[in-house]
């Protein structure tokens, strides 16, 4: 994939998501969002005066270990944690959108969309998720003492599942079972790279809160377009 066909499937996606087919379902997936994460950071707010509990309690002995814990879990919290919840509360409508961006682009395949789909995509997003944050924990604890090392790292992992479950949910309703898979061997980098600029979008303040939506719309008119220029014989 060249760099001016990234641009114009981004522009393509912009322009779907206020597309009138579209839009009523954007605003109602932006208003979860903003719930769920309201929930969230309301819970971390809440959270935070319980640490300076347990410094007291050690003293301030650990206080640079508890320091840098928080930081991690608040990264972490955006990078790996908030892709899934905010997929899963929009699940509800990524399925529907992909179809819908489809006929956008001028496919007409069989709607067969599940209401569902996204939601699972979600929760598998979230187990995935949960497993990177352990063994980047871990390598944290014992390889990595470098924050925007992690960070990093966090950054092309959820970039990863994201391409990964995304395109899934594409790829059900344009491939058959066999070609998923291959489809994806050969186009790795190419959707790795997609996704980590869809797991960006969950970073960005209010942005995040339209992310599922968009990366969806992205991603559905980005393997299109892998499909029609890249195609995998059968």
């Amino acid at each position: 994939m060249k760099i001016f066909e990234y641009k114009e499937t981004i522009i393509f996606s912009v322009k779907a998501l206020f597309h009138k087919s579209i839009l009523k379902l954007s605003v109602i997936s932006l208003l979860l969002s903003f719930v769920i994460l309201s929930c969230v950071l309301f819970a971390f707010w809440n959270a935070f005066p319980s640490i300076q509990w347990i410094k007291v309690i050690f003293w301030g002995v650990f206080d640079d270990i508890l320091n840098s814990i928080w930081i991690f879990i608040i990264s972490t919290l955006f990078i790996l944690l908030y892709p899934p919840l905010s997929t899963i509360i929009s699940g509800f409508y990524l399925d529907p959108i992909s179809h819908k961006t489809n006929l956008l682009l001028g496919n007409k395949y069989k709607d067969n969309s599940s209401h569902i789909s996204g939601i699972i995509a979600g929760i598998r997003i979230l187990g995935l998720s949960t497993l990177i944050f352990i063994l980047i924990l871990l390598l944290k604890w014992t390889l990595i003492s470098n924050i925007y090392l992690v960070i990093f790292l966090q950054f092309l992992a959820s970039g990863f599942i994201i391409g990964k479950e995304y395109y899934e949910i594409v790829a059900l309703k344009i491939f058959t079972y066999e070609k998923i898979s291959l489809f994806r061997k050969k186009n790795f980098l190419a959707i790795n790279i997609i996704g980590c600029f869809c797991s960006l979008l969950f970073m960005i303040p209010f942005l995040n809160l339209i992310a599922p939506i968009l990366s969806i719309i992205i991603i559905t008119s980005f393997v299109d377009r892998l499909n029609k220029n890249y195609s995998v014989k059968k």
